[in-house]
């Protein structure tokens, strides 16, 4: 039976990319900081085994342990909008960057089939960002946390060169589940939903939504993450839904949906600001390479996080 690692499985998007691996007959290893698993029941296909990736060493013992066919590093140290990176740089690097080195090294040294699969960010893309993007747009790390991104995504590539490992670095965009932290908009919105519909008073706050951006749905990215570990070993893909919203826009929108005004719910710190210039993001490479594309929209994608409660 061919075995998975996967690190940050206690995350939103390790938890899924545990969960769609197991619905193909993998056996997973999943590693997280926590005691016990959070969302991944234990079975006889799913380990989990607790690890602060901080720690190399522990991970090289586990990663030599179970010889894994492919490794999923879905584990980051980041935050929302507004999150200070500078007093966990280092936690962050060792995370972010050293963990995905111990892969890497791994690959070189043990098995050189081994692919590796890499949740890198949109965050390499200095904005505002304008146009087609794709995995050719010029990219320039603008916060800590891409320079990061931008430093593992050069690991990859060198170890591509030097040593033909098979990696790939995702660059993600916006993705959402009832699993995404209660700080981020989306949750926030689809959270002021299941208020306002009980409580014609309840406002929440958000700073601005004077902005682009485009969300789609985490699970799916993540079942689109195995799909590319099994089928391709294209070093880079611009993962998104294709569609960019204004800010504002989306969330009238999503309001409405249930009969509501946003205006009555939502209130802005900051407004009129420049939103920036349109954007669209480019799935032809993954549409090329696997034959898929993200289908779920973001009102359903609210959907499923106001049913949830």
């Amino acid at each position: 039976m061919a075995r998975s690692l996967v690190l940050g499985v206690n995350g939103q998007d390790g938890s899924y990319v545990a969960e769609s691996l197991l619905r193909r007959g993998y056996e997973v290893m999943g590693i997280g900081r926590d005691s016990t698993s959070r969302y991944v029941a234990a079975s006889q296909r799913f380990r989990y085994r607790q690890c602060d990736l901080r720690d190399a060493e522990a991970l090289v013992r586990i990663v030599r342990e179970i010889a894994p066919v492919s490794a999923f590093h879905m584990a980051a140290v980041h935050g929302a909008s507004g999150f200070v990176y500078e007093p966990v740089w280092r936690d962050m690097m060792a995370v972010n960057v050293l963990a995905l080195h111990v892969l890497l090294e791994h690959a070189r040294v043990a098995d050189r089939a081994m692919h590796i699969v890499y949740a890198g960010s949109a965050k390499v893309f200095p904005a505002p960002l304008s146009g087609i993007i794709d995995q050719t747009t010029p990219m320039r790390a603008t916060c800590l946390y891409g320079i990061g991104k931008l430093a593992a995504r050069d690991l990859m590539a060198q170890y591509r060169a030097l040593h033909q490992i098979a990696s790939t670095n995702l660059i993600l965009f916006n993705h959402e589940s009832p699993r995404r932290g209660p700080e981020y908009l989306v949750p926030l919105i689809a959270r002021t939903i299941v208020r306002a519909k009980t409580d014609p008073g309840y406002r929440a706050s958000v700073n601005t939504l004077d902005f682009r951006a485009d969300w789609s749905s985490a699970s799916e990215l993540m079942d689109i993450a195995v799909d590319i570990a099994e089928r391709c070993q294209t070093p880079e893909f611009v993962l998104g839904s294709g569609t960019t919203w204004h800010g504002r826009e989306a969330v009238e929108r999503l309001f409405a949906n249930y009969g509501l005004d946003s205006r009555r719910h939502i209130v802005e710190m900051q407004t009129g600001s420049d939103p920036g210039p349109e954007f669209r993001v480019s799935l032809q490479l993954l549409e090329q390479e696997i034959g898929r594309r993200p289908v779920k929209t973001l009102p359903e994608i609210v959907d499923e996080l106001v049913a949830c409660g």
